[in-house]
């Protein structure tokens, strides 16, 4: 997973642009389940179920407009399906391996450079903890779809209502 969005408040690459030279990015792995799915949460009615991770170029383009959601048939963009924790450990990462490192690098530059001024600037920063890598538990309920035979997903198991097609919202036999 290539990550380079920004999540509420936090600060992007890009709006360090003065203080950092070039755009960087971080990789990140997101576990799939035994049967190769991936959990997502709705960004609509903030349910979670899983999609299937079809091998580079073996599933369905990515509709105009984004995915539905299985439950509520709501469409979002594709980098709109992050779960909570997802979202966390991806933060959690930015600050450790992007800002962090150039925090310091800025301090120890504003330390160098007040050393003959009449002022000193000072700053600290403190990393947060690295989180603990995300795990997948094998939970959740299989459906597949006449519609789009190579884009199944797994729901709650307690759902005993609709679900409905990621690719064209059609509700599932």
């Amino acid at each position: 997973m290539r990550w380079t969005s920004s999540f509420g408040n936090s600060t992007t690459s890009s709006e360090l642009g003065s203080v950092m030279d070039d755009e960087q990015t971080i990789e990140m792995s997101v576990p799939l389940d035994d049967d190769g799915f991936l959990r997502r949460t709705c960004p609509t009615c903030e349910r979670e179920f899983k999609w299937f991770n079809s091998p580079e170029g073996e599933g369905e383009p990515v509709p105009v407009g984004g995915y539905f959601c299985p439950y509520c048939q709501v469409q979002a963009p594709p980098g709109s399906w992050f779960t909570n924790e997802q979202v966390e450990l991806a933060k959690n990462r930015v600050s450790r391996d992007i800002l962090g490192p150039e925090i310091e690098k800025m301090s120890r530059d504003l330390k160098r450079s007040s050393r003959s001024g009449l002022t000193g600037i000072e700053m600290d920063y403190e990393a947060p903890p690295e989180l603990d890598p995300l795990v997948e538990p094998n939970d959740m309920r299989r459906v597949d779809f006449a519609c789009h035979p190579k884009e199944p997903v797994k729901v709650l198991d307690d759902w005993t209502r609709p679900v409905h097609c990621l690719i064209c919202s059609q509700q599932a036999a």
